[in-house]
């Protein structure tokens, strides 16, 4: 079996650069959001570079941004309980990370070992599509040669859990480690996932 999992929001906890990078502009978080959001696809997708999407954001807002935040205010915290998890489920088929993310997070993440848990990465940026796009999946089940029947994807946002669902995918929406561990023994049997 083929398990696809996310990265931000399920492994890697306390990511968002926004309330600070909010705080440092002068912006309130929600008219941050809003900007932020603008160009965020093309950045995803690797069709923009994190300097040329601050100068967009710079000429949207009016604000001159002095550095890359999605560089230096990134800081993840790796969910233990999860990376467990994740080893554990090693043992019941091939575990790959499908995640949204850019060069600099992905880079990161690649140099703290938090990709270690994982058989294989799938990256938005180098695979030029983005969750909900179902190309997104396509891509992963065309290498992984496994078909929608076969595959389980855990990510926390339910655009995603909707997006693949539609394709045949068994989904869960990440809420937490304990009810991770509850749908995975649902899907492999007990053996080796309860805590």
């Amino acid at each position: 079996m083929l398990f696809i999992v996310d990265m931000g929001g399920v492994l890697a906890q306390s990511f968002d650069i926004i309330p600070e990078a909010a705080r440092r502009l002068g912006i309130p978080i929600e008219d941050m959001r809003a900007l932020v959001s603008a160009d965020m696809p093309a950045l995803l997708c690797g069709a923009m570079t994190a300097d040329e999407y601050w100068r967009r954001f710079s000429a949207a807002s009016g604000i001159r941004v002095p550095e890359d935040y999605w560089s230096t205010l990134f800081a993840p915290v790796m969910d233990t309980e999860v990376e467990q998890i994740l080893q554990d489920l090693r043992a019941h088929g091939r575990v790959v990370c499908g995640t949204n993310t850019i060069h600099s997070h992905y880079e990161y993440l690649l140099a703290c070992g938090a990709y270690r848990c994982f058989d294989g990465v799938y990256a938005s940026h180098i695979m030029g599509v983005c969750k909900p796009d179902p190309a997104f999946w396509g891509k992963i089940l065309d290498v992984e040669q496994a078909g929608p029947h076969d595959t389980f994807f855990i990510d926390d946002m339910e655009e995603n859990i909707g997006a693949a669902t539609d394709l045949g995918i068994k989904s869960h929406r990440f809420c937490g480690a304990a009810l991770l561990r509850q749908a995975l023994d649902d899907v492999v049997g007990t053996a080796g996932m309860r805590a």
